[in-house]
C-alpha cells in the first residue's frame, strides 16, 4: 500500500467550476473531474507561463510530481474536449495558501455543521457555495 499523498497548495480557486458544451443540457452529458490540483497546475504553467520548476516549488511539490499533475489535467481536458464532455472542477487534496492568510472568510453549513474557511478574493459568494462535506447548498458566513 502506498503512502497518502500530500497537500498541494493552491493559491487562487477556481472563479468557473464548469464547463460544458453549448446547446447540450448537463444531465445530458457525461462528465470529466479535473481535482483543484490540477486547475492549480494548469494555471501556473499554461496561464502564468512558469516553467515547471518555479510552478512545481509555488505548489510545494517535486518538479516530477507537479509533471505527473500537469499531464493528467492535461490529458482529461483534451479528452473532454475531443469527447464531447462536460469538465467539472472540484476535490483533490489542496490547500489554499493565499499570500494574505490574515483575510478569510469563515463558511458554516447548515445542514451538516462542517465549518471552513476561504481567502477574499477567490470571487465566490456565500449563496454559490456547496459544502465540502455534505454537498449541500445551506452555507452561511461563520461570524466567529
Amino acid at each position: 500500500m502506498g503512502r497518502p499523498p500530500k497537500e498541494r497548495k493552491v493559491e487562487k480557486l477556481p472563479p468557473v467550476t464548469h464547463y460544458k458544451p453549448a446547446g447540450v443540457p448537463l444531465r445530458d452529458l457525461e462528465e470529466i473531474t479535473l481535482n483543484i490540483e490540477e486547475m492549480e497546475a494548469i494555471r501556473l504553467a499554461d496561464i502564468e507561463l512558469l516553467d515547471q520548476a518555479a510552478a512545481a516549488e509555488r505548489m510545494g511539490v517535486s518538479r516530477p510530481t507537479f509533471h505527473r499533475i500537469l499531464n493528467k489535467a492535461h490529458q482529461k481536458i483534451a479528452a473532454a474536449l475531443w469527447q464531447g464532455y462536460a469538465l467539472r472542477v472540484d476535490g483533490g487534496n489542496f490547500r489554499v495558501a493565499h499570500r494574505c492568510q490574515t483575510s478569510l472568510r469563515h463558511f458554516v453549513c447548515q445542514t451538516c455543521g462542517h465549518k471552513w474557511t476561504l481567502p477574499h478574493g477567490t470571487g465566490q459568494r456565500c449563496h454559490d457555495l456547496i459544502c465540502p462535506a455534505c454537498q449541500s447548498a445551506t452555507v452561511i458566513r461563520d461570524e466567529d
